[in-house]
């Protein structure tokens, strides 16, 4: 059987006896909610009804059991044993009550927790438009001059030196001829020869 006692300012103390543990629950009630916290002290079995003191210091539970004297220490919503006999000269000792159960908590009393919002699917990537290709640097003139950058081809006058092959533009048609320079002597030669006329250096 739980004993109890109100201690005041809406909060009450239960005690009862399970096997060999002495089982103290402190609940308060506040507006709109319930406070509740319970611990458990190794005491042994009861001998006598357990005896609650009221000192300056808040409130100490004296528990008889067979393994001697016990006293716990009661102050706001904490608790704790008194490992050494405390003075109850000019404590008051308050009546304790037979009681069921010590209150639960109850999911009543406890702030309602919102739901959780489902997570919104992602929307699928579109696709990312292809890259349009580069168009082609038009030659490029200066007075006599004229460079082109595919293939790489200059010609000044009637000379001109160009690396790679050439592929004509629409509607252009490709030269008779190409006169390039000789990359030794850095003399004209013509695309068909194979070595310079100037240095005879051998033309690849």
């Amino acid at each position: 059987m739980a004993y109890m006692c109100n201690l005041g300012n809406g909060q009450q103390v239960f005690v009862y006896n399970q096997d060999n543990q002495t089982i103290v629950t402190l609940s308060g009630t506040l507006p709109g909610q319930q406070q509740q916290s319970s611990s458990g002290f190794s005491t042994g079995k009861w001998t006598a009804l357990p005896i609650l003191y009221r000192n300056a210091g808040g409130f100490i539970l004296r528990i008889e059991s067979d393994r001697g004297p016990h006293y716990v220490q009661l102050q706001g919503s904490s608790m704790s044993a008194i490992g050494t006999n405390p003075n109850l000269e000019n404590a008051q000792a308050l009546p304790m009550q037979p009681a069921e159960n010590p209150p639960t908590a109850t999911m009543e009393s406890m702030n309602p927790m919102e739901p959780m919002k489902p997570m919104e699917p992602m929307k699928p990537m579109e696709p990312m438009e292809p890259m349009k290709p580069m168009e082609p640097m038009k030659p490029m003139k200066m007075g006599d001059m004229e460079m082109r950058m595919n293939p790489m081809e200059m010609r000044m006058g009637n000379m001109g030196m160009s690396m790679g092959e050439s592929t004509p533009s629409k509607g252009e048609s490709p030269p008779s001829y190409r006169q390039n320079f000789c990359p030794q002597c850095g003399a004209p030669v013509k695309e068909n020869d194979r070595f310079c006329a100037n240095c005879g250096h051998r033309l690849s």
